[in-house]
This record gives C-alpha cells, structure tokens and sequence, in this order.
C-alpha cells in the first residue's frame, strides 16, 4: 500500500480512530497496529507477511535464548545461527542470481563453460530493512545493551510498526520498542506536528519528486541522443528526486507514527549543507549510518587497530561497500558504496591537514567550496547509482564529459525551480526537524501555508501519475 495513495486515505484515518478508541487498553491498540501493519504489508503481497512474521518470531525467540544464556560460547553459537539464518534468507531472496551469476561469469572468462538460468525468486519488500532491524535488536541483547524483551505481542508489532516497515528509518529496539510496552497519550499538538510533517513528505514525493521521475528516466534511457548539459542537470535532477522521494517518505512515516504517540529516529538532517562526505552520511539516511557504525565500522577497526590509520580506512572501506551491496544485487551498487569508503577513509587519514588548510581561507568561502565539492561527488555517486550497469554508467560519463555543454538544455525548467524552492525552505528552516515545522508560527500563516501545500499537492499532475517509492526495491 503506498502512503500516497488513495487506498492509505482510506486505511489510515480508519486505524487512527479505532486505535485512539481503546487508549485505556494499551494491550488491545498493540494489536490494531499489529493487524494494520500486516494488512498494509500484505497489501502487496499476502506471501510477505509470511517472511515476516517468521524472521520477527525467529528473531524474539534466539534473541531470549541469548539472553537467558550464561555460557559465552553457547551464546556465540546461538548469536552465529542468529546471522546464518537472517543473512541467508536475505542472501537468498535478494542475492542467490547475482552471486551466481557473477561466479559463472568469471568462470567462464578464464575458460570454463558453465550454464545458469536464473531462479524466479519474488522479493519481499522491504527484507532489509526488517532484516537489520532484528539483527540490530539480537545483537544489542548479545552485547548486553539491551535485555530481551518478554512481552511477544509488542515485540512482533514493533518490528512491523506499518510507517517504518517498508523504507525506514531502521529503528532501534532499546527507542522503538519500550513505546509499544508502555502507554501512549493522545497529545493535539503531537497531532498537529504529525499532520505537518506528512504533509511536507507528501509535497517532496508527489509534486517534487515524482515530478523529476519522468524527466530523469527519459535522459538516463535516452542519454546517447542528448547533449552534455542535458545529462549534468539530469544527474542533478535524479540526485533530488532520490531525496525528495526518501525522505518524502522518512517525513510521512514519521509523522504518521507521531500522529499515534510514537516518536521515529530521525532519517535525514538537510544533508545538501554539508562540508564533507562524512558529515552528509551523518545527515543522509541517519539510521543506516548509525547501524554501519555500530555493527560494522567500529567492531572491523577496533580488530584492525594495530593497523593504525589504516584501520580505519579499511574499515570505512569495507563498511561501505557491503552498504552498496545492502542497497541491491548490482556492481552498481558496490561500487557506489566502495566510492563512498574511499572518500571517507580519505577524510579519515587527512582530517588533521585539512583543518590547518582551512585556516588559510576565508571561512565562508572555505564553507561553500567543500559543500560544492561535496555535492558534486555525490552527484558523481548517484549517476553510478541510478545506472542499470557499470556499461551504462561509463557510457553517460562519455556523453557528459563529450557532449554539448552550449546548447539548450531538453529539460522542464519548472523542476529546476522547485529544487531551488525546496533549497530555499530548508535552509530557511535548517535548525528545525524538518522544513514544514512551523507549529509555534501564527495560526493564519501556519494554516495558510498548509492549504497552500494541499492545494499545490492536489493539483498536481503527477497525482495521476505516481511512482512506487524508490527505497521500496532496497
């Protein structure tokens, strides 16, 4: 079920109203939210729910197996089966064709003759994101950070919780979980904040983003007949429709969840201010970075620490690039996420230099030429990203740096100046959680606005013409 379609209008004020009705019955508004989030899950596909409800049972039961445990090696044990099992069953749906693919490629280039039909395998939606999920939570219990948890109903309802289950934020249990074993309050302001912050997802994905989609797969399938600036300003354009579209979606899932009583992490902090690659990825999809962090980055260097520097740099290398292969079965992917290791291994080892060569310029002339330089690779990025192939990649790359830069772009200038205005708004409002936070405004400028945005939203040609949320394939 996607947020922005009329299925949802429907969906969700009907399990806003019957989950309020029982707010003296925590228990019994557990479950609303469970049956909601497996009906919004299922609405897909009703073979999902089956994953789901599985790996979320696996994941209660071996993480209270680890717990109650005291031998260390029995917990090492049941903590290795724990990532066998979640690993190989995301490998599997996610991974099978393109490890094997890859393996009878290279065979067959050293001489071997090997044949694969790929397997027709259906890919759950959203795998990884509750994949990490449970595995966050098992290995939390195992590192006792977190005490497994008694209570199945609220364990199973928060791994599904319906606003974050599909694109995120990846949560984590020791902040999820407690909000479904204690009582919520019904709070009008939270309610207000909630209905704000949908609103402002809802006009990134519909009028912004799904407005780029079109122009964006027109130049990325036809860049061989365009010119050079045609394909730089798509790169652009592909850049902010993968924002506005994420974190349309990060936006709406949190303010749903408040709308309920629930508070989400945070998933995105007005990433395109930032003045090094490292600093974005702490502004861009905050809960994987922190889930890398925590789970790969930091346990690889602290076993690479007599390697010094370097350590870290392979450890930021790695970290990343399985990052990339999260993201999907292709070089693309990889690649992507290796580029990203290398640039943050390099911000690592040179962090010290660049500080005193910061000192020599101007502080804001500094400022905007890293948040230029910034951008720009993470432009670069994104084009290796939105690629089908490594092939199709190198093949815009030709174009763009061939390609004629003089001549008039085949673009919608419009969307161009919606970025521009999206720019404006969020630096405007830069220090707030998210650009529509204007709650504590005026109550005829607050509202103004906000019809403004439904009537922009609901005017729009793209609300015919919606696309699937990108993050939906990850």
């Amino acid at each position: 079920m996607l947020f922005s379609s009329l299925s949802f209008f429907i969906f969700f004020p009907i399990v806003f109203i019957l989950y309020w009705s029982l707010f003296k019955y925590r228990k019994a508004q557990n479950i609303v939210l469970l049956l909601a989030s497996y009906v919004f899950y299922g609405w897909w596909d009703w073979r999902f729910c089956v994953l789901l409800l599985l790996s979320s049972v696996f994941g209660f039961f071996m993480a209270k197996s680890i717990d109650q445990t005291n031998s260390q090696k029995r917990r090492n044990l049941l903590m290795t089966l724990s990532v066998i099992v979640h690993v190989g069953i995301l490998c599997y749906f996610k991974y099978f064709n393109f490890f094997v693919s890859s393996f009878v490629d290279l065979a067959n280039s050293i001489g071997w003759q090997l044949n694969f039909i790929p397997i027709k395998v259906i890919l759950p939606l959203a795998i990884s994101f509750f994949t990490f999920h449970i595995l966050g939570y098992t290995f939390d219990v195992y590192q006792g950070k977190y005490r497994s948890s008694n209570k199945f109903i609220a364990f199973i309802t928060h791994i599904a919780f319906f606003p974050q289950l599909v694109a995120g934020p990846i949560e984590r249990a020791n902040h999820l979980l407690p909000q479904f074993e204690n009582d919520r309050k019904f709070s009008l302001p939270k309610l207000e904040d909630g209905f704000m912050q949908m609103l402002w997802g809802f006009f990134k994905k519909i009028v912004i983003a799904d407005g780029l989609a079109m122009q964006v797969n027109y130049i990325f399938a036809n860049y061989h007949d365009l010119n050079g600036i045609t394909i730089a300003l798509g790169i652009i354009m592909f850049t902010f429709q993968m924002y506005c579209d994420f974190s349309g979606y990060s936006d709406i899932a949190l303010g749903c969840a408040r709308m309920m009583g629930f508070e989400l992490l945070q998933n995105f902090n007005y990433p395109f201010f930032s003045q090094s690659i490292s600093e974005f990825w702490r502004k861009w999809h905050i809960s994987l970075s922190s889930w890398i962090q925590d789970y790969l980055f930091t346990p690889i260097s602290f076993k690479r620490r007599n390697w010094g520097k370097f350590g870290i740099f392979y450890a930021a290398l790695v970290s990343f690039t399985l990052s990339g292969l999260w993201h999907g079965a292709n070089w693309t992917f990889i690649v992507w996420g290796a580029l990203h290791g290398l640039a943050i291994g390099y911000e690592l080892l040179t962090k010290k230099k660049r500080k005193k060569v910061s000192k020599k310029f101007n502080p804001l002339f500094y400022a905007v030429t890293s948040g230029i330089i910034v951008f720009i690779f993470w432009c670069f990025t994104q084009l290796i990203f939105r690629a089908e192939s490594l092939h199709h990649a190198w093949g815009m790359l030709q174009k763009l740096f061939t390609g004629d830069w003089l001549a008039k772009p085949e673009i919608s200038l419009t969307m161009l100046l919606w970025i521009a205005g999206l720019l404006a708004a969020e630096w405007i409002q830069r220090h707030k959680p998210y650009a529509l936070a204007i709650s504590n405004t005026n109550f005829i400028f607050k509202w103004s606005v906000c019809a403004l945005l439904i009537m922009i939203i609901f005017s729009s040609k793209n609300l015919n013409n919606q696309t699937e949320f990108l993050y939906f394939q990850f």
